[in-house]
C-alpha cells in the first residue's frame, strides 16, 4: 500500500506555513511519503465565492489575525503578518513544481524555507529574483528556478493543480488528505497525527 499524504498548500497561508514546519517530519514519523500541491487559493476562492481571513469583516478579520499570531507562538515559530498582505505566490508554486522534477527531495526544504522567510520577513515572495536567489543558496539552479516562473507549461502544470484542488472539495489551506480522509487547517494537526498512527480511527 502507497502510504501517502497529499498536501495542499499556497505559500501565502499562514495556517499552511505553520502546517509546512512540521508536515515533513510527521510524515516521516510514521512512514509516509508526501504529494506536495501548491496550489492558489485566490482561483480557490473565486470558484467557493470565499475570501482571504484577513478581507472579511473586521470583526472577523480582526481575530483571524489576533488567532494567527497566537497559534504561532503556540507552536513555536515565529510570525509577523506581512505587508502587503495577501499576495499572489503564483512564481513560488512554479518554482515548487519544477523542484519536484528536478530536486524532489528538497521541497520540504524550499517550502520551510521560504514560507519561514516570509512570515518572519521581510521576504520578496514570489518575487523571482529573491526566490531565485533562495533557490541558489540551497545550492540548485536559481537561474533555471526563475525561468520555470514564465514557462508555460509549470503555468499549465499550476493552473491544472487549482482545477484538481476544487474537484476535490479543497476550500480552504493547509489542506491534507490520508486514505481519501480530509483535514482543514492547522488545528488539525492533532487528529491528522492520530490518523496516521492509527490508520483511522
Amino acid at each position: 500500500m502507497n502510504k501517502r499524504i497529499e498536501y495542499w498548500f499556497d505559500y501565502v497561508s499562514p495556517y499552511a506555513y505553520l502546517t509546512t514546519q512540521v508536515i515533513e517530519d510527521l510524515a516521516v514519523k510514521y512512514g509516509y511519503s508526501i504529494d506536495w500541491k501548491p496550489m492558489l487559493l485566490g482561483v480557490v476562492f473565486k470558484t467557493t465565492n470565499s475570501s482571504p481571513l484577513t478581507m472579511r469583516p473586521p470583526i472577523m478579520a480582526n481575530y483571524h489575525q489576533h488567532d494567527m499570531e497566537r497559534s504561532a507562538r503556540f507552536a513555536g515559530f515565529p510570525f509577523i503578518l506581512p505587508k502587503p498582505f495577501p499576495i499572489n505566490t503564483q512564481n513560488t508554486a512554479r518554482i515548487c513544481l519544477w523542484m519536484k522534477e528536478v530536486a524532489p527531495r528538497r521541497v520540504g526544504e524550499f517550502t520551510r524555507g521560504v514560507t519561514e522567510a516570509y512570515f518572519s520577513g521581510p521576504a520578496g515572495l514570489n518575487d523571482i529574483a529573491w526566490l531565485a536567489e533562495f533557490v541558489s543558496g540551497m545550492g540548485l539552479d536559481g537561474a533555471a528556478a526563475a525561468a520555470a516562473c514564465k514557462d508555460e507549461g509549470y503555468k499549465a502544470q499550476l493552473a491544472a493543480a487549482c482545477e484538481e484542488a476544487v474537484s476535490k472539495g479543497v476550500f480552504g489551506a493547509p489542506w491534507v488528505i490520508v486514505d481519501g480522509e480530509p483535514f482543514w487547517g492547522n488545528d488539525r494537526l492533532p487528529q491528522l497525527e492520530k490518523w496516521l498512527a492509527t490508520g483511522g480511527f
